[in-house]
């Protein structure tokens, strides 16, 4: 072998390196790139949600819809509390299972959760228009990635009713 023929090696093991590096690091971007859409529907359906009960709220009293929220596909359920903590987790209205981190969340200042709740870092979130649920708190199932919530218009004092 000639000594210009040893030096083509090393450069075709140094690209096929770089290379390798590059798929990698590729792969790396694409699954952070997946998990940055999930964040972003969290973050969506907060501020849907936030937009459609203030429309609800400002309707003529008994009017009333049914509204679609997309949620990624890990979220299995999304909860209510009006304010009042005084909950017991055998008594909880439950469309789906509950886990321990949304009990102790329950104590906190927000009133909207999704969970499992380590899934996300925006995982709760505070609505400022008046509301109502008929038990509290109130869960509901994701259902094929889908949230589908009941409003209704029930004045200014009791808010919207969610169902």
């Amino acid at each position: 072998m000639k000594r210009g023929q040893i030096k083509q090696i090393f450069v075709w093991l140094l690209t096929l390196v770089v290379a390798a590096a590059i798929i990698f690091y590729g792969m790396k971007v694409i699954k952070s790139s997946e998990r940055l859409k999930d964040d972003v529907l969290v973050v969506k359906f907060f501020s849907d949600l936030d937009k459609k009960m203030s429309q609800y709220y400002y309707l003529d009293v008994g009017s009333s819809g049914q509204e679609r929220f997309t949620m990624p596909s890990n979220v299995q359920y999304v909860c209510f509390t009006d304010g009042t903590i005084n909950w017991n987790p055998s008594s909880i209205d439950t469309a789906g299972t509950y886990d321990e981190d949304l009990m102790e969340s329950l104590k906190e200042d927000f009133n909207v959760f999704i969970g499992p709740m380590n899934l996300y870092e925006e995982n709760r979130y505070e609505l400022t228009t008046k509301f109502s649920i008929s038990n509290n708190p109130k869960c509901f199932d994701i259902i094929g990635g889908i949230l589908r919530l009941n409003f209704e218009n029930e004045g200014v004092n009791k808010g919207v009713q969610i169902s």
